[in-house]
């Protein structure tokens, strides 16, 4: 799949897969997040906006466990803030 920042469609696509997955106990998380994380770049801002709502939402609010994948969407939200931040920059430039 390929995206741009002014795909809102595939954005829309990206952010239901992220939905989908959270909480999820199977191959799924591990599958969306190693597939986005490269397009992170190429996501519109309010795809971004969108995962880092959706994920801190769900850390912060739902009970887990050790296998619905923690850590690895708190590392998924570092790396689309980081995005965001790097963008920031970008506008100051």
């Amino acid at each position: 799949m390929t995206i741009t920042r002014e795909d809102d469609f595939g954005g829309a696509i990206l952010n239901c897969a992220v939905r989908y997955a959270l909480g999820r106990r199977s191959y799924m998380p591990g599958l969306v997040m190693d597939e986005i994380r490269p397009m992170l770049k190429d996501c519109s801002n309010k795809t971004l906006w969108c995962f880092e709502r959706d994920i801190d939402e769900w850390l912060n609010t739902w009970e887990r466990d050790a296998g619905c994948y923690v850590g690895e969407w708190s590392a998924f939200l570092s790396d689309v803030r980081k995005e965001l931040k790097r963008r920031e920059g970008e506008k100051k430039q």
